[in-house]
């Protein structure tokens, strides 16, 4: 599979987690993991506002990470794939 690159969102704490332009903003992360996720009003995006504090948070954002419809959540240095046609 090809991977798929994309633009971090500038809003971002640094961490291993971010959030990119991906993002529709479809609240499924904060829904999710609402301590680590915050909206972007002017953009329309969700970002990482905190990054995991212990092993229940870590798998918070990891669920949204699996889960979210557009593949916007990343790890750095980890690329996502492309959905095969």
């Amino acid at each position: 599979m090809e991977a798929v690159e994309s633009k971090k969102l500038p809003y971002n704490v640094p961490g291993k987690y971010y959030t990119t332009e991906l993002c529709d903003g479809c609240a499924y992360c904060a829904a999710v993991a609402p301590e680590n996720f915050d909206f972007e009003k002017s953009s329309n995006t969700y970002f990482v506002v905190r990054q995991p504090r212990g092993m229940e948070e870590e798998e918070f954002i990891q669920e949204a990470m699996d889960d979210c419809p557009v593949d916007a959540i990343r790890v750095c240095g980890e690329l996502q794939p492309l959905a095969e046609a």
